[in-house]
């Protein structure tokens, strides 16, 4: 999960020029499975407004999941705003019956303001309420992994985001682990509010504690996601990076090294 961006003829921040863009590939291993998919990502932005796009795909022996995924929005000082996310997805599974779905979400200056599913997805009557509330300030998934990359470069694990993906509503809290060299390692910690049925979601599958490694990029003024790692109740997942590159403002491409 990424990354950043910016124009520096056209956006500053705290007088800081952000990458005009970002491109991350990402592997997916699982427990005695070992490489079972990849994640790409791609960020741009053009006059303060950022686009995000990614794309991931799983296959194992009784699963397999496509998807795809875009965010736009704008850049306002410290502040991402988001206007628009879009996640599709199809998965089948050995035993199971094949999944398509698409959801839409539009934002407006408060917060989430539609939700939109293909086909009609109507919430369970078990879940909890999604109220107006919990849809204020929020960021989509895609937004969320923007906003984390533009932190505090010497403190990148203190944050806490509220996310909200169009059917659950919960918070993403990081707090400073331990140090790896230059690299900090952040403890992840999932907090349901909304949209979920009791004693079922994300959070109710982990078994240990989630680590995010991030690395700062002084000369670009961001962080960036190396590795997560998510221990499971049927094993252990790590989403790792495999090459970043980053481009600045009129200057050549590079591609981070040491991952």
């Amino acid at each position: 999960m990424l990354l950043l961006f910016a124009n520096g003829a056209s956006l500053a921040r705290d007088l800081k020029i952000l990458p005009d863009s970002v491109e991350a590939h990402y592997r997916i291993d699982f427990t005695v499975l070992g490489n079972i998919g990849k994640f790409h990502f791609k960020s741009d932005l053009s006059d303060g407004r950022y686009t995000l796009n990614a794309d991931a795909k799983v296959s194992a022996t009784v699963f397999s999941y496509k998807a795809q995924m875009t965010s736009a929005g704008m850049l306002r000082a410290d502040s991402v705003l988001p206007s628009a996310h879009s996640y599709g997805y199809k998965q089948k599974a050995l035993l199971g019956k094949k999944k398509q779905r698409t959801t839409n979400i539009a934002f407006n200056a408060t917060g989430a303001s539609e939700v939109t599913f293909v086909p009609p997805d109507a919430p369970s009557s078990r879940a909890v309420p999604v109220l107006p509330a919990h849809l204020r300030d929020v960021l989509d998934p895609l937004s969320a992994v923007m906003s984390l990359s533009l932190g505090n470069l010497a403190k990148p694990c203190d944050r806490r985001l509220a996310i909200y993906d169009g059917k659950q509503r919960f918070d993403v809290v990081f707090t400073p682990l331990r140090r790896a060299g230059s690299d900090h390692v952040c403890r992840v910690r999932l907090v349901p509010i909304s949209g979920h049925k009791p004693g079922e979601g994300p959070a109710s599958v982990v078994t240990g504690t989630i680590e995010l490694v991030m690395r700062p990029v002084p000369k670009a003024n961001v962080v960036i996601p190396l590795r997560v790692t998510v221990p499971t109740t049927v094993g252990t997942a790590v989403l790792g990076a495999e090459q970043i590159a980053i481009t600045m403002p009129n200057q050549p491409r590079y591609t981070l090294s040491g991952i």
